[in-house]
């Protein structure tokens, strides 16, 4: 791919369908829990990414036998024992890995490892989770930075087994430490003060939890969950579609007119993504849900601007605010998106980074803490920078489909979690330049 790409005005009302990629989130954590199985699981459907490469990566690293193929991954897990030790693993810019690989590894037998990351990465919060594990033993030694990648895991360290975890950050600290907790050697309890940040995720971890064997109960708000040693069995286990990644797709006819159907995403998934069927209904489009799985959305004809005029509060679904920014614009009164602090925690500052290619493409915009105000605009074409954040450069793509066009420096950052990105816009009609493809 080449270092820019031009996404050009979409020249039609949109008209077609389109299959979404396997979730990131479900998919890395399938792999963690085969990891930690004992026999061979087949996890059906993954999403192949920069992301979830490193979670195969790291199951290799540590003894596991894997076999890939494009519609599935087999991995024979290991249990908590780790017939490999004393090797460095990277784990690349994949948040849900570089959380959760700490954890099963302090929380299993013995061994030492040494756990690198990409700069980016190297800058992202870990205080949290590091805190909760160290309440646990001293399983982790920081090699440069307090805190941060990079740094060395030692299995075998976990003396106490209550500990409590500040989830306002990243719901991702309380999920590691859920998934490693059935290899410790007696009941680990895990307190929080109810506060975690996108708490639907937590529950993602516990039903993956629950389909390798492990029953985990806990109070409705996560304050405090104790969970008992017990083997995870290898499954058959199926990753649904991405929700996160569907919502460019779901915004397309809000921001070029037309119709376009979802086939593979579930009305009954929990992932809080999903949540953005909703939003484009607000927007003034058109839902219609198929009895089993597939979603249509329209958007009418007689609609001339979006509708807007309303606070949409997203800290359940942050994800989607990029997605919910990148459609503003077009809305016939401002829009206020709030209750995504954390995002300034992503792959990059997400509220200031919008804020600034909103500006640029003279968008109207005002910068809050925690969101932004987002005025009805005409956005021209602009050169933005995509911050190599993926959601970024999706978000973007969907504004100059809209609008006048933009170019987009280092598209490739969609490898993260959705490398055939622009290969589906164009297949969709999308006008691209350079073609993404080699």
């Amino acid at each position: 791919m080449k270092d820019t790409i031009t996404v050009k005005k979409y020249a039609a009302d949109l008209k077609g369908s389109v299959l979404i990629p396997g979730s990131k989130s479900i998919t890395n954590r399938a792999i963690i829990l085969a990891i930690c199985s004992r026999g061979e699981s087949t996890i059906r459907g993954p999403l192949y990414s920069d992301d979830t490469t490193c979670g195969v990566h790291a199951a290799k690293s540590l003894g596991c036998a894997v076999e890939t193929s494009p519609d599935r991954i087999k991995i024979n897990g290991i249990g908590r024992q780790r017939p490999v030790s004393n090797i460095a693993i990277n784990v690349g810019s994949a948040g849900t890995i570089a959380r959760f690989l700490p954890c099963i590894l302090a929380m299993g037998a013995d061994g030492h490892w040494t756990l690198t990351a990409s700069e980016q990465m190297t800058k992202r919060p870990m205080q949290g989770l590091f805190e909760a594990l160290d309440r646990l033993g001293d399983p982790l030694t920081p090699l440069e930075k307090p805190n941060h990648y990079p740094l060395r895991v030692s299995g075998g360290k976990i003396r106490h087994y209550t500990t409590h975890v500040d989830g306002s950050i990243s719901s991702q600290y309380m999920s590691g430490l859920l998934l490693a907790a059935p290899l410790a050697k007696a009941p680990v309890t895990i307190r929080t003060q109810g506060n975690i940040v996108q708490q639907q995720y937590v529950h993602i971890t516990l039903d993956c939890m629950r389909a390798f064997g492990v029953e985990v109960g806990c109070n409705e708000d996560l304050s405090d969950i104790t969970v008992t040693p017990t083997p995870y069995c290898a499954v058959d286990f199926t990753v649904e579609a991405d929700a996160s990644t569907a919502s460019y797709f779901i915004a397309l006819p809000g921001a070029v007119g037309g119709s376009i159907c979802i086939e593979n995403l579930s009305k009954e998934s929990s992932q809080p993504d999903k949540r953005f069927v909703d939003i484009i209904k607000q927007f003034g489009c058109e839902v219609i849900w198929r009895d089993t799985k597939g979603v249509q959305v329209t958007r009418p004809p007689h609609l001339g601007k979006l509708r807007g005029g309303y606070c949409l509060n997203l800290n359940d679904c942050s994800d989607v605010a990029l997605t919910a920014a990148a459609l503003a614009p077009f809305a016939d009164a401002p829009i206020d998106i709030t209750g995504v602090e954390h995002i300034r925690n992503h792959e990059c500052d997400r509220i200031s980074a919008m804020t600034a290619a909103l500006r640029k493409l003279t968008v109207r915009v005002e910068e809050r803490r925690d969101g932004w105000k987002i005025y009805p605009s005409t956005p021209v074409f602009a050169d933005l920078k995509t911050q190599d954040d993926h959601r970024m450069a999706m978000a973007l793509s969907v504004i100059g489909l809209g609008a006048e066009g933009v170019r987009l420096d280092n598209p490739d950052c969609v490898n993260k979690t959705c490398p055939t990105f622009f290969d589906l816009l164009q297949e969709l009609g999308a006008d691209l330049e350079p073609d993404p493809l080699r």
